[in-house]
């Protein structure tokens, strides 16, 4: 009797779990034939979609457990992240381990719920390389058609203020915002900032991720979001010129970033995803392929290679010749570290060289990062080869990594990258390739390797070889970013900035404070499935449709003696010098060019 009572509970439960998954289907037919037709759709309709996704505890508890799992043995900031924010830095500890065991009391309304609250404790971490994504619920895009900016300006008692423009439409143009929502503009955007973005422990940096600066990428992340919004519309209070004031309300527009045929025939195929799937284990026939992840984020992309530039010759591609009177001054404008463009790199400062550049600026705005090798390739073709000639770095190593970590020293190839390769790597810090396996493990006191260092490719170093000495300088060197030049890029202008103390100019941000000009450079990013695939791990992966990507490598920052001082992603490191947008430089790179060359021209 009670095996079949207990049977009749189990097909009860089941019937109402189907039930729901066919109201989500149903909830979502409007959407889908929006996508279909390549519409926008409107704000209830999405949300309600979104909604209708049934919470499973089971499948929760799955994604908690696994996320927990890689977290606590592989994510190098684990223990850290608990600790108060250095001065300098603005965001909350987070014991994850504590966060994530509270998420599994936490009833939840909907699956989406539940996946919003664990990427928001994600989130917390303020951590551009660790996150949880979902393909179905981060690939909508909600956009308000606007841009914003902040710009410095200055009133009739020669006092600065900040205040936002806007590009809503053309008779608005360079209207300031006084109000958004009903509350002041400066104080809107800064809690945006600070609560919503997750790119940079630094509020200045992601102050500018809020908006668009230079109009370009991981910019407008208040009016281009990837997450749910919280209210339909947003109401803009504006101050134009001639005394014109007025209250526009912009509703969102609410589109599918891979389109209809991801949208309709993923999200919906109960045997691909196990948030539609009911079965004791939560496998799926249909597991989704979560691609090796590069630096790069969920962003949305607002066209950087449609800027005005106005003051500067373009030589080549993302290259360009200001003249400074007598002086050239050369510019690189580099936006992402990929392996297959350090050919074109050389060749674009070999035609500054040609063309007389004296000196150079180095543009490193919106910078992706990419490959690790890029950083290591520029600090080597600019200024010097020696080593060390990039920051050491550690991983974490468990007991069952130790025997595979052997093996790949036996019989892997110093071309063959693996996470676990000691061949890959060159120890530190004399440079040299490791002589055995344990000399790359080491001790392990606090779980982590030795230190050890990035190491050029074949390729690279016969293309150094080939490549004749330039004419720079560190002191004829000077870095321009907006604060973000994230991962790879970030470890090369920290290089630049503190082994060979190249001035560094952070631009935007909050008016009279100073600020980062890099975020993130925590070490390398990987996700779980290469973890699985290199480390020996035995755990199941997060469940299908959920990728979970985080810092597997620190890299700690040093003098210039090589003597090791704390980690880089908690070392808050300000630049040099600040400027700020304005109307015209928001819009025009090149007038910030002129403003560095007068900064580069200062004498110490």
């Amino acid at each position: 009797m009670k095996i079949i009572q207990l049977y009749a509970i189990v097909n009860i439960y089941l019937i109402v779990f189907v039930a729901l998954l066919i109201d989500a289907k149903l909830q979502c037919d409007e959407v889908s034939r929006a996508f279909k037709r390549k519409e926008s759709v409107e704000y209830n309709v999405a949300k309600k979609c979104l909604e209708s996704f049934p919470f499973n505890a089971k499948y929760a508890t799955k994604n908690i457990d696994a996320t927990l799992h890689f977290l606590s043995n592989y994510y190098v900031f684990f223990d850290r992240a608990k600790e108060n924010a250095p001065s300098g830095f603005t965001y909350q500890p987070v014991d994850l381990k504590s966060e994530l065991t509270k998420l599994r009391k936490k009833p939840f309304k909907s699956d989406y719920d539940f996946f919003t609250a664990l990427r928001n404790t994600l989130f917390k971490l303020k951590d551009g390389h660790t996150r949880i994504t979902n393909i179905c619920y981060q690939n909508f895009i909600y956009d308000q058609k606007l841009s914003l900016y902040s710009v410095i300006t200055t009133d009739k008692e020669g006092k600065k203020k900040q205040v936002f423009n806007d590009t809503l439409e053309p008779s608005n143009k360079d209207c300031e915002v006084t109000e958004i929502g009903g509350k002041p503009a400066l104080q809107t955007i800064k809690d945006f900032a600070n609560d919503k973005i997750a790119y940079s422990k630094d509020l200045g940096v992601r102050f500018n991720m809020a908006l668009a600066p230079s109009l370009n990428f991981f910019s407008q992340q208040f009016t281009l979001r990837s997450d749910l919004p919280e209210t339909s519309s947003i109401k803009y209070n504006l101050a134009c010129p001639k005394n014109k004031s007025l209250t526009i309300e912009r509703k969102w527009s609410i589109t599918y970033e891979d389109g209809f045929n991801a949208f309709s025939n993923f999200c919906f195929d109960q045997n691909n995803i196990t948030a539609l799937s009911f079965n004791d284990n939560f496998e799926s026939s249909g597991k989704v392929t979560k691609s090796t992840p590069s630096d790069k984020f969920e962003t949305l992309a607002s066209g950087s290679k449609n800027q005005k530039i106005a003051h500067a010759k373009k030589v080549v591609e993302d290259f360009y010749l200001l003249k400074d009177g007598k002086i050239k001054v050369g510019v690189a404008l580099i936006t992402e570290e990929k392996e297959d463009l350090v050919g074109a790199l050389k060749d674009g400062f070999q035609k500054l060289k040609k063309r007389g550049a004296k000196k150079l600026i180095l543009d490193l705005s919106n910078n992706v990062g990419g490959d690790l090798n890029v950083p290591l390739f520029l600090t080597s073709l600019l200024l010097s080869s020696k080593q060390p000639n990039s920051f050491p770095t550690d991983i974490i190593i468990q007991n069952f990594t130790v025997p595979i970590i052997e093996k790949n020293f036996k019989k892997s190839d110093p071309e063959d990258y693996d996470i676990y390769n000691p061949n890959f790597y060159l120890s530190f810090p004399s440079g040299k390739p490791f002589k055995n396996a344990s000399e790359f493990i080491g001790s392990r006191e606090k779980r982590t390797s030795n230190l050890y260092l990035n190491n050029l490719s074949p390729d690279e170093k016969k293309l150094l070889k080939k490549t004749s000495s330039f004419p720079w300088a560190s002191d004829d060197i000077i870095i321009i970013t907006n604060g973000f030049c994230a991962s790879s890029c970030a470890l090369l202008t920290l290089f630049f900035s503190e082994i060979h103390k190249v001035k560094t100019i952070a631009v935007g941000g909050l008016l009279d404070t100073q600020m980062s000009f890099s975020t993130f450079p925590g070490g390398e990013v990987t996700s779980t499935n290469i973890i699985l695939d290199s480390s020996g791990d035995k755990i199941a992966d997060l469940p299908d449709a959920n990728a979970l990507i985080l810092t597997i490598r620190e890299a700690y920052d040093m003098d210039i003696n090589g003597t090791i001082k704390d980690v880089l992603e908690y070392s808050y490191k300000p630049a040099n010098y600040r400027l700020y947008y304005d109307e015209k430089n928001a819009r025009d790179p090149s007038l910030l060019w002129l403003e560095a060359v007068k900064i580069l021209n200062k004498k110490a």
